[in-house]
């Protein structure tokens, strides 16, 4: 009798290690990581939409413009519009860890406050109203370790092509 009841308890055992792999397993499949190559992303957008007059940013233009460094992002692409007086940007990175992900968003809601500040005045040049909000309406988006800024009058446009770039990719 005592046989059995251990014979039992090793079942009840082992049933309940199954249930628990397939536990993990299956919660590890639903947060599996993204991985994007952030320059075909960009050659995807502007397959999209029109960034033929911008300029991408070096490392040391990013550091400078965006505080930015080298060592706490994977991979990053900066492209700015030429016209000096115009807002728009798009920022893709791939930062090295979630950690550095956030703080990447912090330092772009420090540039869009900036920005913001900047076009206030609407006399210094008529175009600061339209850029302004522009800017306003650009959301950084953080996805894991990947921080997205479109600052463009298409900015929902680009950001519904990242979006679907990122569900194909998974």
């Amino acid at each position: 009798m005592l046989k059995n009841i251990n014979r039992v308890k090793i079942n009840i055992l082992f049933v309940l290690l199954i249930i628990s792999c397939f536990v993990i397993l299956s919660s590890c499949a639903q947060e599996s990581e993204i991985n994007i190559n952030l320059k075909d992303l960009a050659d995807v957008i502007a397959a999209k939409i029109d960034l033929s007059n911008t300029d991408e940013y070096s490392a040391e233009q990013i550091r400078t413009f965006y505080g930015i460094k080298p060592d706490d992002v994977v991979q990053i692409i900066v492209l700015k519009e030429l016209n000096v007086n115009s807002a728009e940007v798009l920022i893709l990175a791939e930062a090295v860890d979630k950690d550095k992900a956030k703080e990447i968003e912090n330092k772009l809601k420090v540039s869009k406050t900036n920005k913001l500040n900047e076009l206030l005045d609407y006399s210094a040049n008529p175009d600061n109203k339209r850029q302004y909000y522009i800017v306003e309406g650009a959301d950084i988006v953080v996805n894991g370790q990947y921080v997205f800024w479109a600052v463009y009058p298409q900015n929902k446009d680009i950001m519904d092509i990242i979006n679907n770039y990122i569900k194909d990719s998974k």
